[in-house]
């Protein structure tokens, strides 16, 4: 079974895959998968032409704080680079798949935008109001009220209000967070049998 695993930024998703490899599911991280990619030569290289030398450290690795500064405040340029490397991300996680044995869950912001929800049997889309994801934007990132609503608002519209074909859509609220959430993920999953 592949579980995907879904929800906007600072929504929940990685407390979500942390009780969920507890119950036994192997994660696999969607967006460590894309710090891997930008780390690849061509990758580096293609991101370091379009974006130019503001966007790399002196290393010569992607600055990915720069970048995200970047690509956060302009749709196009987000498009950009999501062209350079979702496309490689998909084929690494493909690869991932290919070796995994039990249930696998793809914890990807994005799943629905990069096709990854073909992968699946299910998804799990987490949700949160936006004033607790600023909330933890801040707290966990140290970004401004601008920086945090822009993050936010650039992933609006990620999990779909009606699942498409072949693929059923569950979502998991996470206005609150700890036990409360635990208990939510357990008997979703326990219910609907997701974890075979």
């Amino acid at each position: 079974m592949v579980l995907g695993l879904a929800g906007g930024y600072c929504a929940g998703k990685d407390a979500v895959a942390g009780i969920l490899a507890e119950g036994g599911f192997q994660i696999i991280d969607v967006d460590a998968v894309g710090h891997e990619v930008l780390r690849e030569p061509e990758a580096r290289e293609l991101v370091a032409v379009r974006f130019g030398p503001g966007v790399m450290a002196p290393d010569g690795q992607v600055d990915r704080r720069q970048l995200a500064r970047r690509v956060f405040r302009d749709r196009l340029e987000l498009a950009a680079l999501e062209a350079i490397v979702h496309p490689r991300m998909v084929l690494r996680v493909r690869e991932e798949l290919a070796v995994a044995s039990g249930p696998v869950v793809l914890n990807a912001a994005i799943l629905f935008r990069m096709g990854l929800d073909r992968l699946c049997g299910a998804v799990l889309c987490v949700r949160a109001p936006w004033w607790k994801r600023l909330a933890r934007a801040r707290r966990r990132d140290g970004l401004g009220l601008v920086q945090g609503l822009r993050r936010i608002a650039s992933q609006r519209g990620i999990c779909p209000k009606l699942p498409g074909p072949g693929v059923d859509i569950y979502y998991v609220d996470n206005a609150d967070d700890g036990n409360a959430l635990r208990e939510r993920v357990l008997r979703l999953v326990r219910e609907k049998g997701l974890g075979n």
